[in-house]
């Protein structure tokens, strides 16, 4: 009996140290540079199980700072595979900070499924939307859908805000789901998702409470959309042939969608090109990450900001070496002031802004923005609206807003 006992409280010890062990789990974030902000810091999954070895992907994560406070987090499948890769959490820092963040896991719900295991009291500040239905005001939320050719030939085929929009607590988009394939901006007043409500009854180019579309894009690239060039004509990005939506992930941190584009023909060379995007929480910007199959020697992928309305235009490198396409006027539809800018990062100071024609069939109206012929590429959008904040009252406001975010963009926050 007394060997018996030895061994259950040696057993009883090696658990307790196993729950101490995880109980002092935690990672050390910093933000190296003298800027405030909120920012989404991504573990791994990885990650997560060199701090608690005896983690299982079925148990429910806890993350608290060191004042025991509860942090939201998401639980991310980026590769839509039925299973979570990521746990993506917002966070503010204060300038230079580090902090320390503990993580714990609950063991006493194995065999849920990853999305049971994430904390659904969590408030969404990101969402992405998109509703399909035959006609106003009836349309259901899908997180899959495919096209070809022209959808607005269809007459009981609705889209609500014309396609797929995007949003945070600052700021909102939408793209027309059609061969436009333009971009628009809402300008919010408001922190709390609202796109999936607007659309239906509502007119959304008339100002409300929560904010109103801004942005007039015609025939222009509007707010980051894509176009190639090949040879001397510009050709946007149609999806004739087959587009296909994907909603990835939402929460309380981040939204990320993906744009397939099948068969997609630049001149007589067919491509595949994939466009995801993803907003995060606190951020007046978008990120676009394009990657493109097939042989891009012949090709150069374009984007750009609207030229229809009253505008001063900026191109030039930021301290940090990224490039900025910026323009700032009376440009909203609200008629009060409205700035659009475009960063990269990784590119070559050689990258070339030029201008579209102001009439004509094809791309009009825009300050164009020549990204190259790599075959993966990336940019962010930035829109800052008077309404939103009286920050953006002013272009040397607007332009301070812009080098922030390029700080923050080419320092994310260490994790270690």
């Amino acid at each position: 009996m007394r060997q018996l006992n030895l061994i259950l409280l040696a057993f009883s010890i090696l658990i307790i140290s196993c729950d101490d062990k995880d109980k002092d789990a935690f990672f050390m974030l910093h933000n190296e540079i003298d800027i405030a902000r909120t920012e989404v810091v991504v573990l791994t999954k990885k990650q997560i199980q060199e701090k608690i070895p005896q983690f299982d992907e079925s148990h429910i994560l806890l993350l608290k700072d060191s004042m025991g406070i509860e942090i939201p987090y998401q639980l991310d499948d980026i590769d839509q595979d039925g299973t979570w890769d990521e746990v993506a959490l917002a966070i503010p820092f204060n300038a230079k900070q580090l902090k320390k963040i503990f993580i714990t896991s609950n063991k006493t719900n194995v065999g849920l499924s990853y999305e049971s295991n994430e904390m659904s009291s969590y408030h969404h500040y990101t969402d992405v939307h998109f509703g399909v239905g035959k006609a106003k005001p009836d349309a259901s939320e899908v997180q899959l859908y495919t096209r070809s050719y022209d959808p607005r030939e269809t007459d009981s085929l609705f889209f609500q805000m014309e396609g797929p929009a995007w949003e945070n607590d600052k700021v909102g988009f939408r793209m027309y789901f059609d061969p436009r394939n333009g971009i628009d901006i809402f300008g919010k007043t408001t922190s709390e998702p609202t796109l999936h409500k607007q659309g239906l009854t509502t007119n959304y180019h008339e100002k409300a409470d929560w904010g109103m579309d801004i942005l007039k894009v015609g025939n222009s690239l509007g707010a980051g959309s894509l176009a190639f060039k090949h040879q001397d004509s510009l050709y946007r990005l149609t999806g004739w042939n087959g587009a296909r939506f994907e909603t990835i992930t939402e929460g309380p941190a981040r939204a990320i969608f993906k744009m397939t584009y099948l068969d997609e023909f630049i001149g007589d060379k067919s491509y595949h090109i994939v466009h995801t995007i993803t907003i995060e929480k606190g951020d007046w910007f978008y990120n676009s990450d394009v990657e493109i199959h097939g042989v891009t020697d012949e090709i150069e992928l374009f984007t750009g900001i609207v030229d229809l309305k009253d505008n001063k235009k900026n191109f030039y490198q930021t301290k940090e070496g990224n490039q900025v396409l910026l323009s700032f006027g009376k440009q909203s539809e609200n008629d009060d002031h409205l700035g659009m800018a475009i960063i990269t990062t990784g590119l070559s100071p050689s990258i070339i802004n030029s201008e579209a024609p102001k009439d004509g069939d094809g791309i009009t109206n825009t300050h164009l923005l020549n990204l190259g012929n790599n075959k993966n590429l990336s940019f962010y959008f930035l829109s800052g609206w008077e309404a939103s904040d009286n920050q953006f009252t002013s272009e040397l406001d607007f332009r301070e807003v812009v080098a922030k975010a390029s700080a923050m963009i080419n320092s994310p926050i260490t994790i270690q």
